[in-house]
């Protein structure tokens, strides 16, 4: 199958783009990444008969519909959405150790010595990681040997093949990844709102997935604030084609995994999900906030609404996403 979705007609960078110099940015590098050895998970590390048992099951029940009864179509939503998110953590894998590579011939400011190097690298393998735990969990939950075969990987690997500098590269993966980082935040507070004794199996990985996603945070907001910023105006143009046609990809992804899924199951998981539904409003919301019309691109919690605060407290008790 091949897909209507074209590249960006990104125009060859002469002189790589790279951030101007600032000695915090690179200390603030070293410190996202000072724990990564002990502060994470390994996917081996987990009990994964618990990952369905009669009392999970209903937990994830009322974590979407609200109410028990909804198990089957609790199993099929979590089945979709976790698969999906595998594929997208492996991409950006792939393509972070791509940047990794290209930055060998840079010698901006703050990619000397090896904290970026370092950080990024940690980034690069959690997610792989963070596929393969995605990968059993669905597996294991739902009892479908689900794959996606026509997963649009070569397509969205070779965007970030192009002319195009590593720092642009960098700052459209991490933007692009940036909103579903976000919204999982969202929904281990909840678990852990329903939870707080980490008595079930989904609220406990969705917490030590979070310990990952905490520094992947702290590297988006950086590359936001110190990266972006030290852009040109054409680096600016080629960074947002590069993350408009990435998100086009991912929802054609999207889009694959809800038939597939659908079809495995033999019925519509989103009816009456309130899981769903929040999940979807929370996207757009975060999409619109952190990828400004403005052309600058910000945390979620800078400047949020007062209507998308509610959301969140609502949901979850917290007055904020990211702390």
């Amino acid at each position: 199958m091949t897909t209507a979705i074209a590249a960006p007609a990104v125009a060859p960078v002469v002189a790589p783009a790279g951030p101007s110099a600032d000695a915090s940015a690179d200390a603030d590098f070293a410190a996202i990444a000072a724990d990564a050895h002990t502060n994470t998970f390994h996917p081996g590390a987990f009990d994964w008969s618990l990952a369905r048992t009669p009392e999970e099951l209903a937990f994830l029940s009322r974590l979407c519909f609200e109410e028990p009864g909804h198990e089957e179509a609790s199993i099929a939503y979590l089945t979709k959405e976790l698969a999906q998110l595998a594929e997208i953590e492996r991409h950006v894998a792939a393509v972070m150790a791509l940047v990794l590579a290209e930055l060998q011939a840079d010698d901006s400011p703050l990619n000397r010595g090896d904290d970026l190097h370092y950080a990024l690298s940690c980034f690069a393998a959690e997610e792989t990681q963070h596929a393969n735990t995605f990968y059993r969990y669905v597996r294991t939950l739902s009892g479908h040997d689900l794959k996606l075969g026509d997963n649009l990987f070569a397509e969205r690997f070779a965007l970030y093949q192009g002319p195009q500098s590593p720092w642009v590269k960098l700052a459209a993966l991490c933007c692009s990844a940036y909103v579903g980082e976000s919204v999982i935040t969202v929904f281990e507070r909840r678990t852990e709102l329903m939870d707080p004794q980490h008595a079930r199996f989904f609220t406990d990985l969705l917490y030590k997935h979070g310990l990952d996603e905490a520094r992947h945070i702290k590297v988006d907001h950086l590359v936001m604030n110190v990266v972006i910023p030290g852009f040109s105006d054409a680096d600016k143009a080629a960074m947002r084609e590069l993350l408009d046609a990435t998100e086009d990809y991912n929802r054609e992804l999207a889009a694959r995994f809800s038939a597939s899924v659908i079809g495995e199951f033999g019925f519509d998981y989103t009816a009456g999900n309130v899981a769903h539904e929040i999940q979807m409003q929370l996207t757009q919301m975060f999409a619109a906030h952190s990828h400004g019309e403005d052309g600058v691109y910000r945390s979620v919690d800078d400047g949020l609404d007062p209507q998308a605060r509610l959301l969140i407290k609502e949901f979850t008790d917290a007055e904020a996403v990211h702390v």
